[in-house]
């Protein structure tokens, strides 16, 4: 049996989920070992065991887990499996992050700088020359940039191009298997993205149905495989927003082009910037500056001071303390970057210390400050 059989299975059964399944590897070890489990121990598992119990031997889960490792194999689809070699790291943080994944392309998702880019479909002329200009002024100054986006209509395929246009791999995000491209006249943009160092990126095997609600779930790979997410023209209401939503709860940085005041489709940039949920750029510079993306700066050595005062403060703490004294208000990505060995997770529990503490403050568009 293929190794990626019993994921294949697993990831088939009705009602597991990205979530559920996640915990039962982390509990048994591997898929293949859930699937192989004592009914005893998977009824441990409360409904979720019982829903593997029902599923494991369903005949047709086999048949459509073969027939999916054939389509894998004869198109040199490459599988990212959870808890294995190859996954994307920055997806390892995210709770819903889907269980395995289709990667179609030589892209390599670990590259130390990724941006992903939405936005509306309807977009405006002001919408994507604001795209296109961006990724020209980035490509300038970070070799190594990749671009996400969603291969739709509007500032998706506008994205997609414009990294093209200037060499940068730029990756697709669909909401279906790899066996389709929707919409169809992008499947040409989409062979350009793969010659060109690029790819496709699905959780959907071939035989997915095609269902609308697959677009909302794949905005949160769009936004966790990136460091920071750009809402680059919205509506009021729209994927892109639910996507910006969903990056600021994996705590990614999330900006926006602001609009003018006028025009609906800038409506969604404006509040998100209105409400301190993301932070306004107008170029690249104000993006490089907001992520401490410098490609020839080195960070600063950090102050080590002892204040008597934060006696009650854990090391963590003074260390971030002494950052914000030496170099000013910070976002959370500029301090990870100047915290490299500390879990983001972790740090922004202490940013959350700090700041119940009365020691620093979160200013609008997420700017950390001393008080």
């Amino acid at each position: 049996m293929s190794p990626l059989l019993p994921i294949l299975i697993l990831n088939a059964i009705r009602g597991v989920g990205s979530i559920r399944a996640r915990h039962l590897i982390d509990a048994f070890g591997s898929a293949e070992a859930v699937l192989n489990a004592d009914t005893s121990l998977l009824l441990q598992a409360g409904a979720v065991g019982q829903m593997v119990i029902d599923g494991r031997n369903n005949p047709q889960h086999q048949i459509n887990a073969e027939r999916e490792l054939a389509f894998i194999e004869a198109h040199h689809i490459q599988p990212l499996v959870y808890g294995q070699d190859g996954y994307p790291k920055r997806l390892l943080s995210c709770p819903d992050a889907p269980t395995i994944l289709f990667k179609l392309g030589d892209i390599n998702l670990e590259t130390q700088h990724i941006l992903s880019i939405v936005g509306t479909r309807q977009c405006t002329q002001y919408g994507r020359d604001m795209v296109h200009r961006l990724i020209r002024e980035l490509h300038e100054v970070l070799p190594d940039l990749i671009i996400v986006s969603g291969l739709a209509l509007g500032i998706d395929v506008e994205s997609h191009k414009a990294a093209l246009e200037n060499g940068i791999p730029t990756l697709g995000v669909v909401a279906h298997g790899l066996d389709r491209i929707y919409p169809y006249n992008h499947r040409t943009i989409a062979k350009q993205m793969i010659q060109q160092g690029g790819g496709l990126l699905t959780e959907y095997v071939t035989s997915a149905p095609f269902e609308r609600g697959n677009f909302l779930a794949r905005n949160r790979i769009i936004a966790g495989l990136a460091d920071a997410v750009l809402v680059a023209e919205s509506k009021e209401k729209g994927g892109s927003l639910v996507t910006a939503s969903i990056a600021l709860d994996y705590g990614r940085d999330v900006f926006a082009f602001p609009g003018r005041i006028t025009d609906d489709r800038s409506n969604g940039c404006n509040r998100l910037i209105r409400l301190n949920r993301a932070g306004l750029i107008t170029c690249a510079q104000d993006f490089l500056y907001a992520m401490n993306w410098q490609s020839t700066s080195q960070p600063a050595a950090i102050q080590q001071t002892l204040n008597f005062e934060e006696d009650h403060v854990s090391p963590l703490g003074r260390q971030i303390l002494d950052i914000l004294r030496d170099r000013g208000d910070m976002r959370l990505s500029q301090l990870a970057d100047i915290l490299p060995d500390t879990e983001r997770t972790a740090l922004l529990e202490e940013l959350l210390d700090l700041e119940m503490s009365d020691k620093i403050r979160n200013t609008p568009g997420g700017l950390y400050q001393l008080r």
